[in-house]
């Protein structure tokens, strides 16, 4: 991984892993969506540190809040944003915000639990920065992340989540098991167990000075080449089927994927990329933005809006997909 080397985020960093263990390359993939003001979306089986990771993030920031939800079957669209609530006193209807707005650092638990329309209750949030309630918006904390987890698709109870969620998110990432000595670490650490991980952190950051370093990565971005805008654009380009880029994209056997890819990214992605990769760059000490960065980023960005075509479920790792676009796209 990219080493953090940025003195604040390096030290939030080896904070979290000090309660997470065995997800660094998770825990730097949420530190650059804090500074992007990006959401993530962390899909694993039950029981691996998802939850812990968000809750102790949070902990690392002064003044942060942090808010939950925990999505069920019959999970309400008001039971996230809030509605409005007849009041018997005044005999008028009342706004009752949801535990979304006033957030700093939001978890949605096994969103892919609930049905489309309780997601789609989130979308204005992620993307606007605001909930409507009646004829009122109220407008989210200037430091808000959604970090949203599910469970694999194959898990009974699940439902797919519907691509224009999905596209709000930053990146996707998947939760494997650990090592078995990081297992060891996590059964032989007796203070994780006896509570809440979180108090088990220090405050190492504000949101002032979060609010601050996403202006400068905002700035890496703008600053950057046109060489490698246009090296995003081709990457992005590359995994939408008919266009040239992704007929140029050859597996390891010289095959192409015209069989296996039905739908590619969109140009969201694109600007999630620079962004990400910006992040990158501002975390190793660095005020502009490489190739290699892109592709340190790329992986986790594109693999949720990469859809395969039917006759291809279970017969075809996305990632691999990502691999051979990275292999095939020429720096510009």
């Amino acid at each position: 991984m990219h080493t953090i080397k940025h003195s604040v985020y390096g030290e939030m960093f080896n904070q979290v892993r000090g309660v997470v263990v065995g997800y660094d390359e998770i825990i730097a993939l949420c530190i650059r969506g804090l500074l992007t003001g990006n959401h993530i979306l962390l899909t694993s089986l039950p029981g691996l540190a998802k939850t812990t990771l968000a809750n102790t993030l949070g902990a690392t920031i002064e003044s942060a809040k942090c808010g939950r939800i925990q999505m069920l079957p019959d999970t309400q669209p008001s039971d996230v944003v809030g509605g409005l609530v007849f009041n018997m006193k005044s005999g008028e209807y009342q706004p009752a915000l949801g535990p979304i707005h006033g957030s700093n650092i939001f978890l949605a638990d096994e969103v892919n639990r609930t049905g489309p329309k309780t997601n789609a209750a989130m979308l204005q949030a992620m993307q606007e920065g605001r909930v409507t309630i009646g004829d009122t918006t109220y407008p989210m904390e200037k430091v808000f992340m959604v970090i949203a987890t599910r469970n694999p698709v194959e898990q009974e109870g699940t439902y797919d989540l519907p691509e224009a969620m999905i596209d709000r998110f930053q990146a996707e990432a998947n939760l494997p098991y650990v090592s078995a000595d990081d297992e060891f670490g996590i059964l032989s650490n007796i203070a994780v167990h006896k509570g809440d991980p979180s108090k088990l952190v220090k405050k190492v950051v504000t949101l002032d000075q979060i609010l601050t370093d996403r202006a400068a990565i905002q700035a890496i971005a703008a600053a950057s080449s046109e060489q490698l805008k246009r090296y995003i654009v081709a990457l992005v380009r590359a995994t939408r089927p008919g266009l040239d880029e992704f007929k140029r994209v050859k597996d390891k056997d010289n095959n192409g994927f015209e069989n296996k890819v039905a739908v590619g990214a969109s140009p969201r992605a694109q600007i999630n990329l620079l962004h990400a990769a910006s992040a990158a760059a501002f975390l190793a000490g660095r005020d502009a933005v490489t190739p290699d960065d892109v592709k340190y980023v790329a992986r986790d960005i594109l693999r949720a809006r990469i859809a395969k075509k039917e006759a291809a479920q279970g017969k075809f790792n996305v990632d691999d997909f990502v691999t051979a676009i990275l292999n095939s796209t020429p720096i510009l």
